[in-house]
C-alpha cells in the first residue's frame, strides 16, 4: 500500500519500526541471504541450511523484508526485488557496504543515544563508545575498513560529476585540502591535462593514495588542516566541513584563507540542503552531528559561515550528483 493511503495510526507504524527495518536488512546481508538470492529464487529451507539460520525464523524475517519491497514471494520461494539487489556487493547502484554499516554496533550504539545529542547539542558516539569517531575507526579496522570502502564508493561516483560541473581552466595548481586517497582530486586532474595538484591530509590517510600514476603532476603532502593548508590557485575541500561544528569549520576556513593569493578559489563540495530538507538531507543533518559533532548546512548557513573568516560565496554550481560546489573568494 502507498503511504498516501495508510491510516494515521499505520503511517506512524511504519515510521516507528524503522529500528525494525535497519536490523532486518543488515542481518539479511550479513548473514549471506542476499547474497544467496543473487541467482535467483530460494526457499527458505535452502536458505536457511545454506546460511546456517533458524528456519522458522528466516521464514519472519523474508516475510518482512517482503513487506518492505525488499523481497518478493513466488509461491513458496523468495526472490529479490529490484530494490532487494541495490544490496548485493558489486551491483549498479549497490547500496551494501552503507548498509553493512548503518546497521553495525557503532552506528546502533551512537543512534541510540540520540537524546545525548538532542539535549546537549553534541556528539552522541564519544559518550557511548569512549572515543571520537575517527579516533574509534583507526582502533577498529573490523569498522575502519568498511567505513573508508564506502567513502570511496561515494566519491568515485561524485568524483567525475564535480570535474564535469567546474571549469578548472584558468588555474594552474589546485590543492585537495582533507582529499583521502586522492579520488577526486584524480579524476580533476585527468579531464585537465594542464594542471598540477597537490594531496593534503593526515599521513595515515595518504599513504594509501591513488596518484601514482600521475607522478610529475602531484604532490603528496601530510598535516593537520587546523595547523596550515599548503597554498594554490585553487583549494578544494569535499565533505570537509560537514564532519565539524561551525567554531571547527571557522578554524579550518581561516587556515585556508592564510594560504590562499588573491586571485585564487576555494571550492567546497558539500551538500547543500534545502529547507524544508529532503528526507536524506535531513537524515545526514542529523546523522553528521549524532557520529561527530557535524552538521549539513543550507546555502545561507555557508554563506554565514565562508562571511565569517573572510570569504564572500560568489555562486553555488549543482552537479550530476547530491553535492554542489561551493566557489568563494576572498
Amino acid at each position: 500500500m502507498e503511504t498516501s493511503q495508510l491510516s494515521p495510526q499505520a503511517r506512524l507504524w511504519q515510521l516507528g519500526l524503522g529500528f525494525a527495518n535497519t536490523s532486518v536488512l543488515h542481518a539479511l546481508v550479513k548473514s549471506g541471504v542476499i547474497e544467496r538470492l543473487r541467482a535467483g529464487p530460494s526457499g527458505v529451507p535452502e536458505l536457511a541450511q545454506a546460511a546456517g539460520l533458524d528456519a522458522g525464523m528466516l521464514l519472519r524475517t523474508l516475510r518482512f523484508a517482503a513487506a518492505l519491497g525488499v523481497v518478493a514471494q513466488d509461491g513458496e520461494q523468495y526472490r529479490l526485488t529490484d530494490v532487494g539487489r541495490l544490496l548485493l556487493e558489486g551491483e549498479p547502484g549497490s547500496m551494501y557496504q552503507g548498509l553493512m554499516l548503518i546497521g553495525a554496533e557503532p552506528w546502533r550504539n551512537a543512534w541510540g543515544n540520540f537524546m545525548h545529542s538532542l539535549a546537549t547539542g553534541e556528539s552522541a558516539f564519544e559518550p557511548v563508545m569512549g572515543a571520537n569517531f575517527f579516533d574509534y575507526l583507526g582502533r577498529h579496522p573490523e569498522y575502519g575498513v568498511p567505513f573508508d570502502r564506502w567513502q570511496t564508493t561515494l566519491t568515485t561516483v561524485a568524483a567525475r560529476t564535480v570535474s564535469d560541473a567546474y571549469d578548472f581552466t584558468p588555474f594552474a595548481s589546485i590543492c585537495d585540502v582533507g582529499g583521502g586517497q586522492g579520488i577526486l582530486l584524480k579524476s580533476i586532474l585527468a579531464a585537465n591535462p594542464h594542471l598540477h595538484g597537490i594531496l593534503y591530509d593526515q599521513e595515515s590517510v595518504t599513504k594509501d593514495h591513488l596518484l601514482v600514476d600521475l607522478a610529475g603532476r602531484v604532490e603528496v603532502r601530510s598535516g593537520d588542516f587546523f595547523e596550515r593548508v599548503p597554498g594554490a590557485d585553487a583549494l578544494l575541500m569535499k565533505n570537509v566541513l560537514h564532519d565539524w561544528s561551525d567554531e571547527k569549520c571557522d578554524v579550518i576556513l581561516r587556515r585556508c584563507r592564510e594560504a590562499m593569493r588573491p586571485q585564487a578559489r576555494l571550492l567546497v563540495v558539500e551538500m547543500v540542503i534545502a529547507t524544508p530538507a529532503d528526507l536524506m538531507g535531513a537524515f545526514y543533518h542529523l546523522h553528521m552531528q549524532v557520529m561527530l559533532g557535524g552538521k549539513e548546512r543550507t546555502e545561507e548557513e555557508f554563506r554565514a559561515l565562508l562571511g565569517n573568516a573572510g570569504f564572500t560565496l560568489q555562486r553555488v554550481i549543482a552537479t550530476a550528483s547530491p553535492l554542489k560546489i561551493l566557489e568563494a573568494t576572498l
